[in-house]
């Protein structure tokens, strides 16, 4: 019984033995994991606190305080003296400047400052022109002109009439304006509405007349008025003063250049400013005698035709062709056409 129970306690000791080297083992275990998982923790803990920190440049100003700056390194005007430059708000405070006939700067009593960003000034403003003391530049009060009030002495100029009162286009005219008041150097002018004016040349003045050539190439037809300009600003205008008309036809030839009493023809007549043309005639060169050549044909402007019937009475000899138009204005080309002998 004695022995049973040794062996028993024998037993029991070493199961607790052997229990006691598994509760090692597995509390070594334990605590191994326990050790990876604070390693894994503390990586992450680790990661997770590192901080990406941003490097801000602060902006470097091109120019200080006393530069004056221009848009060309050759400006003297519109051009500014840098005040300050401000790095909070990246802005330059400025004030507008001038140089002087001798060199120096200075800038005006009411001349007021002012901001502008940084970057605008220098893209705007790239030239440093050159460097001073901001304290050394003096204020200018700047002069104000007084105004001299000018009291003109006798009367403006008047114009009473112009002569001659018609012209035609494309042509020059030779005027003689009369009137009162006109001054020596005095300027003449015809005015159309529309139109550049045009100014004579050749002006010659006395107090009450003026005589001088205008060229009416640029105007037309229509009226126009005249203007007369003094020296001293003083004005006067003749409205209605020249009537212009369509230039005169120009004949410069015939055909057929000749004919017989009795017989009808064809005349054909080349020239220019046929256009307004209204009739066509024979004239004897005594002026004493006319045959309408009749139902003229107008093609463009440099070609008529009409009917020339010869009167059975005609008187020979030779005639001027001659070409009117509606506003009064001839052509004629003098003995272009032979009115021959009937018995020729």
């Amino acid at each position: 019984m004695a022995g049973q129970v040794l062996l028993y306690k024998i037993f029991i000791r070493l199961c607790a033995e052997r229990y006691d080297m598994t509760a090692k083992s597995y509390y070594g275990l334990l605590l191994g994991l326990i050790i990876i998982l604070c390693v894994l923790l503390a990586g992450c803990s680790s990661q997770s606190s590192t901080t990406t920190t941003k490097i801000t440049t602060q902006p470097v100003p091109k120019y200080t305080a006393g530069d004056i700056v221009g848009m060309t390194s050759s400006s003297t005007s519109g051009v500014w003296m840098i005040i300050s430059y401000d790095a909070t708000s990246d802005q330059y405070t400025r004030a507008l400047i001038f140089q002087n006939s001798d060199g120096t700067w200075g800038h005006l009593q009411d001349s007021t400052t002012s901001l502008i960003p940084r970057m605008d000034m220098e893209k705007v403003y790239p030239v440093r022109i050159t460097h001073v003391s901001v304290s050394s530049i003096p204020v200018v009060t700047p002069t104000v002109p007084t105004t001299v009030q000018t009291t003109l002495s006798g009367s403006g100029p008047i114009v009473s009439t112009v002569s001659p009162t018609t012209g035609a286009v494309g042509t020059s005219v030779s005027l003689t304006i009369t009137g009162s008041n006109f001054q020596n150097g005095a300027t003449v002018r015809l005015i159309q509405p529309g139109l550049q004016p045009v100014t004579a040349s050749g002006v010659s003045v006395t107090s009450t007349q003026i005589t001088c050539s205008i060229n009416l190439g640029s105007l037309n037809a229509g009226p126009a008025n005249i203007q007369i300009i003094n020296p001293d600003g003083r004005s006067a205008s003749l409205n209605s003063a020249i009537t212009i008309g369509l230039a005169s036809p120009t004949i410069s030839s015939i055909n057929p250049t000749s004919g017989y009493p009795g017989q009808s023809y064809t005349l054909t007549l080349n020239g220019q400013t046929f256009t307004d043309a209204q009739l066509v005639n024979l004239v004897s060169s005594d002026g004493l005698r006319q045959i309408a050549c009749t139902n003229p044909s107008v093609a463009g402007s440099t070609s008529i035709s009409c009917t020339l019937a010869i009167p059975d009475t005609a008187i020979s000899g030779a005639y001027n062709v001659q070409v009117i138009t509606s506003d009064g204005t001839t052509g004629s080309l003098t003995s272009s056409f032979t009115i021959n002998n009937a018995t020729s």
